[in-house]
């Protein structure tokens, strides 16, 4: 049996119409022949016996197997008990096409019949096609006897019908159609080439077998029975994005065709014809391609491009697309028809960065309506499942940052597979998501008290912090005074006294360390300062401890600058000026001539005048003095005086 197949190219895509593809397998003899046999007939089957000899026969010779064969050589000896050789086959006896079919329908339909005039008549019918030896029909048809009108009448109309319903070939074909509902239908067919009219589809006659891959039938199963031409209902089995059918169509023992068996002897009997040695079968295959009715499920993965950053960073953030399984969804990524390939469904991420917050932030399936927002950035994806980044954006300040993504099914072409893409959404807050601009909180500062002080005086600084990191239980802030710096330098707000490092350390009058635990007033200890001149306060700080990771929350900072509020202006005290002795007026009296002794005493020379002067003066005081003291001794004595009864001093009144 030789098989013929006439398949057609699979569509990408489902037809307006059914996709009939089609598989013919007309059996191995159609177009060659089968291995040789050996056969050998055992006697008469069925027909008649000539009265007129006894010994002329027409019908069917009986083979070993319980066959029945017809001769195909009128005029040549009988086959009984000759070995023959058999052939099987679309082509094995030489008649046209036509004939071979006529033939073979012929013995497929009457060589196994047991009536004898039927059997006479398909006889009769085989040497009308093969030829009658130089007799009439008539002639032989005498063999049957009182019969013959009968087996001649038979004979004829058997050769109409041959010439009707002979065929050449057969072959099956599969009709299939698939929605893009994931619902089809197929029907398996039979076409049989006629001699009479050509190839004709037969209505439902023969039952059959078509057995689907892909989809299954109403009970359930891949398989089923109909006959040829009865439509069936399907619906496809597979989760792939673009769902492919195949269907296969079998119909075995079919009556049609030229396929026949011929025998022939080594001595030179008449060939014989019967049937059988094969089943002729007609088969037929379709395939065909839709896209999946199922949905299907993004399934992102996300990562920030940076954990920790510094300010003016580009952050941008790593998208992992894959698809999430799941009942009823696809196993892999939608498609849709892109002018005939199946391209994977376009989809849009927009991606939200949130910040900054001054807390790290914590993982909630909600996004907070009041979140700041740093930028929108959108990602077209036309690829399908893989690794993309976003486009950045700069990060403003310190603080915790976190990426937000959604896919909006909308942002989908309707004809590109939007009504197959399902939405996502991502949490706020993933820890993968998250950046960390680690910042110092904003201090200012001032001087504590007067901004000028005297030498001696112990002056402190106030660290006015907010926005400190909560993050950080602690950190410690070293301030530096620096000076004096003569009082006539001008310095002046927003100089910079340069790297902390680098002073001169005759210029830092002192160094303290404050400990900041929050938000608030902070104030230093005290430095004292000793020598006039204007001092101002600068700090530094090391920042916080570095966590097990090593990442520093608060990182080292320095502020060199001069500011107003941080100058002291330091002065000496004033020294009060300490006020002159009166002196009280001396009595002048008369220079005193002087004696030759006087003068020999002082020399004589002015000097010794000025002497002589004071002397008397001496002198005249010394008088003035007893004369008070000569006064005063009454006076006393009278304040000192008894009271009188009364209690009142007594008065002398001179009696």
């Amino acid at each position: 049996m030789t098989s013929t197949n006439a398949p057609s190219r699979a569509p990408r895509r489902r037809l307006p119409t059914a996709l009939l593809l089609v598989l013919s397998i007309l059996g191995a003899t159609l177009l060659g022949a089968l291995p040789a046999s050996a056969i050998t007939p055992t006697g008469l089957g069925t027909g008649h016996l000539w009265n007129g000899d006894r010994a002329s026969w027409l019908g069917t010779y009986r083979l070993p197997d319980g066959r029945q064969a017809f001769c195909l050589e009128a005029g040549k000896s009988s086959p009984i008990g000759n070995e023959y050789v058999t052939e099987t086959g679309a082509d094995v006896f030489g008649v046209s096409t036509a004939d071979h079919a006529r033939l073979a329908y012929i013995a497929r339909t009457w060589a196994g019949t047991s009536d004898p005039n039927t059997a006479a008549a398909g006889q009769l019918a085989v040497w009308t096609i093969t030829g009658l030896n130089g007799h009439d029909q008539r002639y032989y048809a005498g063999r049957a006897n009182d019969q013959w009108p009968v087996v001649l009448q038979r004979a004829n109309e058997m050769l109409a019908e041959a010439t009707a319903a002979a065929s050449r070939s057969v072959a099956g074909t599969v009709a299939l159609d698939l929605r893009d509902d994931g619902t089809g239908s197929v029907r398996g067919d039979l076409t049989v080439d006629r001699v009479a009219g050509g190839p004709t589809r037969l209505g439902p006659t023969h039952r059959g077998t078509i057995t689907l891959e892909g989809a299954v039938f109403a009970d359930g199963r891949p398989t089923a029975t109909p006959r040829n031409g009865e439509t069936l209902a399907f619906r496809t089995t597979a989760t792939t994005p673009v769902v492919t059918v195949k269907a296969k169509a079998e119909f075995t023992g079919l009556p049609y065709g030229r396929i026949m068996t011929v025998g022939s002897s080594a001595v030179g009997s008449q060939m014989i014809l019967f049937s059988g040695g094969t089943s002729v079968a007609a088969a037929g295959r379709a395939s065909t391609e839709s896209r999946s009715p199922l949905p299907f499920q993004p399934r992102v993965s996300t990562m920030t491009s940076d954990a920790v950053a510094e300010t003016g960073t580009v952050l941008t953030d790593q998208l992992t697309l894959a698809v999430e399984p799941g009942d009823g969804l696809l196993a892999e990524w939608g498609r849709y028809d892109a002018g005939g390939r199946w391209a994977p469904v376009p989809i849009t991420v927009r991606s939200t960065l949130m910040g900054p917050f001054a807390a790290p932030v914590v993982e909630s399936a909600e996004w907070p309506d009041d979140a700041p927002r740093v930028c929108e950035v959108e990602l077209v994806i036309t690829d399908g499942p893989g690794t993309y980044d976003t486009p950045g954006c700069e990060l403003p300040s310190g603080g915790y940052y976190t990426w937000v993504e959604t896919i909006d099914p909308a942002d989908t072409p309707a004809d590109a597979g939007r009504d197959r893409l399902r939405p996502w959404r991502s949490v706020f807050g993933a820890a993968t998501e998250t950046t960390l601009v680690p910042w110092s909180p904003t201090i200012a500062t001032e001087v504590v008290g007067p901004q000028q002080v005297l030498t001696g005086t112990c002056v402190s600084d106030a660290l006015l912090v907010s926005g400190m990191n909560p993050a950080v239980e602690t950190f410690d802030v070293e301030s530096y005074l620096v000076g004096p710096f003569p009082i006539e330098e001008d310095l002046s707000e927003g100089d910079d006294v340069g790297p902390l490092t680098d002073l001169d350390p005759t210029l830092i009058a002192g160094r303290v360390v404050t400990t900041i635990d929050g938000d608030g007033r902070h104030e230093s200890p005290c430095v004292s300062v000793d020598e006039p001149g204007t001092y101002v306060f600068v700090l530094t700080s090391a920042g916080s401890t570095p966590d097990e990771s090593g990442l520093q929350v608060i990182p080292a900072f320095e502020d060199s600058l001069v500011y107003e509020s941080e100058m002291v202006s330091v002065v000496a005290p004033e020294v009060p000026e300490v006020p002159e002795e009166p002196v009280t007026p001396a009595v002048v009296e008369p220079e005193p001539q002087p004696t030759p002794e006087t003068e020999l005493a002082f020399t004589g020379g002015p000097d010794g005048v000025r002497i002589a002067g004071l002397a008397a003066g001496v002198v005249g005081t010394g008088l003035l003095l007893v004369l008070i003291a000569l006064v005063a001794g009454p006076l006393r004595g009278r304040a000192r005086s008894p009271l009188d009864p009364d209690g009142l001093p007594t008065v002398d009144d001179g009696r």
